[in-house]
């Protein structure tokens, strides 16, 4: 009977995130319910932004493409979803070490706490190396329009129409996102088979550029 339950967990696991048909790669994601769709002449990117890391150096959207990167919203003093994602993300930063065609991005949600010396010592506190994983803070508004327009992780839950900083996403997704701005891959950040299916996809976008670049 429990051999029955886990073979049921997994089978759930593995239907819960990026879909795949056999030979084609990733899907592309266009919007916020995250239906897959397998044209090529996808037009949905992560928007142009501007902020700050935990360095106090800017990182802009701008300087995000031409690699993978993997996104993520937390905020230091959360203590439910958050401690576990960052554990979790952990592994990916180990299985990705080496590899400089992708980085890690985690956006506060709770900027006016998360100063960069703030995010600096919770980096340090956690392991987070700030040359491969940016934690990044700035204007409350852009981070959450970035979390509802660009990677739509709020799950529908976030009202634009009132002031950011009256609001506090949480949110377990992580996203995957290609060379061009592309959002491929969809992911519960605090399930470690997830990340580790995070992992193995980066490894498919990396055939795919690579194959692209060749032809």
């Amino acid at each position: 009977m429990t051999r029955v339950i886990l073979l049921c967990l997994l089978a759930l696991l593995a239907s819960c995130g990026t879909s795949r048909r056999p030979g084609e790669g990733l899907p592309f994601y266009d919007s916020a319910d995250f239906t897959p769709r397998w044209s090529r002449d996808s037009t949905h990117r992560v928007g142009d932004f501007t902020l700050t890391s935990q360095t106090g150096a800017p990182l802009s959207g701008r300087d995000l493409r031409g690699r993978m990167h993997v996104a993520s919203f937390f905020f230091t003093t959360c203590t439910t979803i958050c401690p576990l994602l960052v554990d979790t993300l952990g592994r990916a930063q180990s299985a990705l070490a080496g590899h400089d065609d992708v980085v890690m991005v985690s956006y506060s949600v709770t900027p006016t706490i998360d100063t960069p010396a703030v995010l600096e010592a919770f980096g340090k506190a956690h392991g987070i190396d700030p040359a491969r994983w940016s934690l990044l803070t700035g204007p409350a508004d852009d981070i959450y329009r970035l979390a509802r327009e660009s990677y739509f992780a709020d799950d529908r839950r976030l009202d634009l129409s009132q002031p950011a900083a009256t609001q506090i996403l949480h949110t377990e997704k992580v996203l995957l996102v290609d060379h061009e701005g592309h959002l491929r891959g969809v992911y519960n950040g605090t399930v470690p088979f997830d990340i580790d299916r995070l992992v193995g996809d980066i490894d498919t976008l990396r055939r795919e550029h690579d194959a692209s670049a060749a032809q």
